[in-house]
């Protein structure tokens, strides 16, 4: 992930995320400084109500539900929100695609 932040960092394109997202990726086995130099790279969005009813209505659109598509609905209503063309990096790759259709590019990390 480390290339993909410098490459976008030089290039200028904004790296954007959901304070939930840090939550699930946060590993206190990693190297601490270069989880600090990551997050200085990306742009937190928090997830407000506003975020949270889109977030629900992306569930509702593809009848996911429940915890297990929660973060990844966050994520996809933040990606949908940003000026494209817009790619998400993940390793849920096939619920990222369900939950954004064809309005981002999703690659698998």
């Amino acid at each position: 992930m480390g290339a993909y932040l410098r490459h976008a960092d030089d290039a200028g394109i904004p790296v954007v995320t959901t304070s939930m997202t840090l939550i699930e990726a946060y590993d206190p086995t990693r190297h601490l400084p270069k989880w600090h130099w990551a997050l200085s790279k990306i742009r937190i969005e928090p997830v407000t109500e506003e975020i949270a009813k889109e977030a629900t209505g992306l569930l509702k659109e593809t009848g996911l539900h429940g915890h297990k598509y929660a973060i990844d609905a966050a994520l996809a209503a933040v990606a949908l929100r940003q000026p494209g063309p817009v790619t998400v990096f993940t390793s849920d790759e096939d619920d990222m695609r369900k939950l954004c259709a064809d309005r981002v590019l999703v690659v698998k990390l």
